[in-house]
């Protein structure tokens, strides 16, 4: 009786661990951990931080529109050898855009803090990104 009624309250548990919903991805969650991160890591303080996020978010949420119009391009099957190419050009132009606005954004970065503190922010992020994708974070 006692092995039984462990072996369903053992039953019941794993099903409930197997039933919990997925965890959905939170981009302000994820900007905030990100910043926090960047922070803590760089050590900056409370002015550089009040003056390097805001730029920083608005490269972001560039970026992240540049990153839309790429997505599209994983879901076109060109059945021409013209649409291929004209497919390619523009993804071409859309990476070269990317890096053309983190240049300058970068530029901007530079104006606000020592580039050493920018270099460190970079890696920062770098690092951050990693660990999540590792599972570390």
């Amino acid at each position: 009786m006692k092995k039984s009624l462990l072996t369903l309250l053992f039953t019941f548990a794993a099903i409930s661990m197997v039933a919990q919903p997925p965890h959905k991805f939170d981009p302000e969650q994820f900007q905030a951990e990100l910043e926090k991160f960047i922070t803590a890591e760089v050590s900056l303080s409370q002015a550089e931080s009040a003056a390097f996020f805001p730029v920083y978010r608005e490269l972001r949420k560039k970026q992240r529109n540049i990153f839309e119009q790429i997505k599209r391009y994983k879901y076109v099957k060109p059945t021409d050898n013209k649409t291929a190419a004209e497919a390619v050009k523009q993804q071409d132009k859309l990476e070269l855009e990317m890096k053309e606005l983190l240049k300058d954004y970068h530029i901007k970065f530079m104006a606000l803090l020592p580039a050493t503190t920018v270099f460190q922010i970079l890696k920062a992020e770098d690092k951050f990104h990693r660990q999540l994708f590792k599972g570390k974070k």
